[in-house]
């Protein structure tokens, strides 16, 4: 990935026709969280679409939950609760807040996005996969940053819940407590379901202080924002 002007662009989908990224905290804090109509959320909101020219998109944003729930453009409305949303609409701008959590950004060259959102909540049941059953076969994925098998330290209870499925993904450090590699497991779910071509950034959130609000690390935070839109006209690659 190359950072460009305080957003990450991914090497896999700069010459395919979408718009995308991933922010970093060089352009402050993009979520709401618990301060809905915040100013300076609002203002960086602002910033940002205008300086990327979406200004004339319909920015679709679901409420997220750490759910399974995936739904269509055309299923949204301001407050619905989702945590994957797609799109064919060249108008369209989707988008999903991260801090630690995992951000996939998906395309298809029939002219089909989508933006996912996936905790260990969303891993464990499956929202990749469910994303993937929506969409056309083989599209192209880039995950971005998020906490790394580094710090994501978890309680037995739910390595031991993760275990059955998931125990390549499980590192002890010498600590003794055992690690969760979310992007691990989201690599392997994005190949279980059929997609060959896979960007990760291999960052970590809570390992870098100066790039990226992470929630674990400073118990609570603001948030990135990663986008995807298709450009005006969708083109086979």
């Amino acid at each position: 990935m190359i950072l460009r002007d305080g957003v990450f662009i991914s090497t896999l989908f700069e010459d395919l026709p979408v718009v995308h990224g991933f922010t970093t905290t060089i352009l402050g804090n993009l979520g709401y969280g618990k301060n809905p109509g915040d100013p300076d959320v609002a203002t960086n909101r602002k910033a940002l679409f205008a300086r990327l020219e979406f200004d004339g998109r319909t920015h679709l944003q679901p409420k997220q939950v750490h759910s399974d729930h995936v739904i269509g453009s055309m299923e949204f409305i301001p407050g619905c609760e989702a945590d994957a949303i797609i799109s064919s609409n060249p108008s369209d701008l989707l988008s999903v807040l991260t801090a630690d959590c995992i951000p996939i950004l998906l395309y298809h060259p029939d002219g089909i996005v989508a933006a996912v959102h996936a905790g260990w909540r969303g891993l464990y049941s499956e929202i990749i996969s469910k994303t993937l059953a929506q969409m056309p076969p083989h599209p192209v994925a880039v995950i971005g940053p998020a906490i790394g098998p580094c710090c994501y330290e978890v309680g037995e209870d739910l390595a031991a819940q993760f275990a059955p499925k998931m125990r390549n993904h499980l590192v002890t450090y010498s600590n003794g407590k055992p690690h969760l590699n979310l992007a691990g497991i989201a690599v392997e779910q994005l190949q279980n379901g059929g997609v060959e071509e896979i960007e990760t950034t291999h960052l970590c959130t809570s390992c870098h202080p100066d790039l990226f609000f992470s929630y674990r690390r400073d118990g609570s935070s603001g948030r990135q924002m990663s986008f995807i839109g298709l450009k005006d006209s969708p083109q086979s690659r």
